[in-house]
């Protein structure tokens, strides 16, 4: 099934229905525009959202929004900051509102941090030294200080859910500094 018959009724698609679509899916019957992905992750999106739908539900529905990223980053050009702070978020969100599952990296707040920490491209003694003159910095430092803070503000919450260690010591060091950031 082709990208603009999809378009017409996907949204009333199972998870199930959906995951069998994008796993159809190839370079060349990929849709190429990174909107149209935004799109279809930001409706599923809303599922993940619903607070009267149950635990496994939502999580279910998540990993689909989570492959939707995914494929918006490899198929569309969706920008790796971005696709790395959309994960990022909305796996804080739902292990801060469901809890950790066992077993499941997606949903355990120590792989988060893993993902989170291993994106980051700047020390924590450099962020803090560009935040405190991010005003006059070229725009392009600022922005990164930016993507920074954007991928680890969803950490924050989470720091005293980790377990001890060097990644809960680097989050709380970041913790100390997201604020700080423009």
């Amino acid at each position: 099934m082709s990208h603009p018959e999809l378009a017409a009724d996907w949204d009333a698609w199972s998870s199930a229905r959906l995951r069998q679509w994008m796993s159809s899916l190839s370079e060349d019957t990929a849709p190429r525009s990174v909107n149209w992905w935004l799109k279809m992750r930001w409706v599923v999106q809303l599922r993940v959202y619903d607070r009267t739908l149950t635990a496994e539900t939502r999580r279910d529905w998540a990993e689909v929004a989570l492959s939707l990223t995914d494929y918006a980053e490899r198929f569309a050009g969706y920008d790796r900051w971005s696709a790395a702070a959309d994960a990022i978020n909305l796996r804080s969100l739902l292990i801060q509102e469901l809890g950790s599952m066992a077993g499941d990296e997606r949903w355990d707040p120590a792989a988060l941090v893993r993902s989170a920490l291993a994106a980051v491209t700047l020390t924590p003694a450099r962020a803090r030294e560009l935040a405190e003159r991010w005003r006059t910095l070229p725009i392009k430092e600022t922005a990164l200080l930016r993507r920074h803070k954007i991928l680890l503000a969803p950490l924050v919450p989470l720091v005293d859910q980790l377990p001890a260690g060097s990644d809960a010591e680097r989050v709380r060091t970041w913790s100390a500094i997201v604020p700080t950031l423009p």
